[in-house]
């Protein structure tokens, strides 16, 4: 979807290096920096983990400081895209409506979950304006760095917090050693970091080798001390993904066949043993070693393993007793719980259950919908060749980008990822690539435009 605003009428054509860069990119030159759109930009990504900084409540319907970050960012959006007569994308913009839809049709029947809609609309604004920023390359480049930096730093503080014994730069657990740095939940904050790595390794940004895996060492020592077993496993996959994805960007199909049936075969040998042999005495064992391994690995087959058995078994069973197809209601999971009284009250812990369960079958078709749209255009952006000069410097492995998703996919099992306000903001890189990063389509029509067969949700329609 795009808003067309008027241009200005000293409006010149910016003269772009590549031919094949979309022709949307082609408009009025941005040849003056506008301080305000970086620092809106910057402070907007700093703020996205401050949720509940040195241990503060969350706000009013679990609002944060990032959200009074993106009302200012969303504004410096609209100015800036309004002073050069640029068309505002709304990207996802299809699915967020249905799930909108779906929801309020939830609310109205069951009469609760009205206020989640908002929240819905709100953290689509993330990607829409790091999307529409994306449009400059030097916006673009700066918010990937600023990813890349602010969460490094974030990283650093987290650690010293644990090694210096500060709660309030660590956001340790008051009732376990795992790290939530300022997140309040321990998993929210390890999909953070694990998202900085990813962006790291795409962008390949700081420029010097070890500089770079000086700072994924730091990103991951961070991630682990938040003992998040599902932000490991999530992390494992990704990493074989983007080691297969890459493999097959370079011409070498048949390697990544073969590396991918191997890991397959191991990892099809792990869970037989898992499931045959009891591994309790050998995670214990483990777990005596450090703090956070008895809060992370040493929980895999006995707490971790019960709670989430319990809360999925509680979700499925309010499914099967549902009387009509509509939902529960948005945010109505852990509410219902307590209504019914099982013993084990929780949110639903998985991002499939809950929109089937909260938002109905609508529901189910909207978030199949939004992860559709979302493959696809981190296919398009990671095909060799499919990036424009300018954009390909910027993000030299696009294909960790689509790794970095796999995450989001596999942590949907255990967590509700999917409505995390960083996740947003990267949707919003994958799109500023796709929308105007790509070359032009074969037959000479630029990538992404509104009638674009390839655009399956015909998001760029005008």
């Amino acid at each position: 979807m795009t808003v067309l605003t008027k241009a200005p009428p000293d409006a010149t054509p910016d003269a772009r290096p590549d031919a094949g860069a979309p022709a949307e990119a082609e408009l009025p030159a941005l040849r003056r920096r506008w301080p305000l759109t970086s620092v809106a930009l910057v402070l907007g990504i700093a703020s996205l983990p401050m949720l509940m900084p040195a241990g503060l409540p969350p706000g009013p319907g679990n609002t944060g400081l990032p959200d009074l970050a993106l009302i200012g960012l969303v504004a410096v959006t609209l100015l800036w895209a309004s002073g050069r007569g640029l068309p505002v994308r709304w990207p996802f913009l299809v699915p967020t409506l249905m799930t909108i839809i779906a929801g309020g049709i939830a609310a109205v029947v069951n009469q609760a979950g009205t206020l989640t809609l908002v929240k819905d609309l709100f953290v689509l604004m993330w990607a829409v304006c790091i999307a529409n920023l994306g449009r400059d390359p030097r916006a673009l480049r700066l918010a990937l760095r600023a990813f890349v930096v602010i969460g490094t730093l974030y990283a650093v503080i987290e650690i010293l917090g644990m090694i210096l014994g500060i709660e309030a730069m660590s956001g340790k657990q008051l009732d376990g050693e795992r790290a939530m740095f300022t997140f309040g939940d321990a998993n929210y904050a390890s999909n953070w970091f694990i998202c900085v790595f990813f962006i790291t390794r795409a962008a390949r940004y700081p420029r010097r080798t070890w500089h770079r895996w000086a700072v994924c060492a730091v990103l991951l020592t961070a991630e682990g001390l938040t003992g998040s077993n599902g932000g490991l496993l999530a992390l494992c996959v990704a990493l074989l993904l983007g080691y297969l994805f890459g493999l097959v960007r370079e011409g070498k199909a048949h390697h990544a066949i073969a590396v991918g049936s191997l890991a397959f075969f191991v990892a099809g040998a792990g869970v037989a043993v898992v499931t045959t042999v009891d591994i309790q005495p050998y995670l214990d064992r483990a777990s005596q070693m450090s703090p956070v391994l008895r809060d992370s690995i040493g929980r895999t087959t006995g707490e971790s393993t019960e709670s989430r058995s319990s809360v999925n078994a509680a979700t499925v069973q309010m499914l099967e007793e549902q009387t009509h197809p509509w939902g529960i209601g948005p945010n109505q999971t852990r509410p219902q719980m307590l209504a019914r009284q099982y013993g084990y009250v929780r949110e639903a812990h998985n991002d499939y259950i809950a929109a089937v369960l909260e938002r109905g079958f609508l529901g189910g078709i909207a978030l199949v919908t939004l992860l559709f749209v979302l493959i696809m255009r981190c296919v398009r952006i990671a095909r060799r060749g499919a990036l424009t000069a300018e954009y390909a410097a910027l993000v030299p492995r696009p294909e960790m980008f689509g790794a970095l998703l796999a995450v989001f996919l596999v942590s949907a099992l255990f967590y509700q990822t999917l409505h995390y306000r960083h996740g947003w903001a990267f949707f919003g890189l994958v799109a500023a690539l796709d929308l105007f990063g790509r070359r032009a389509a074969p037959g000479g029509r630029p990538a992404g435009t509104p009638d674009d067969p390839d655009d399956p949700a015909a998001e760029g329609a005008r």
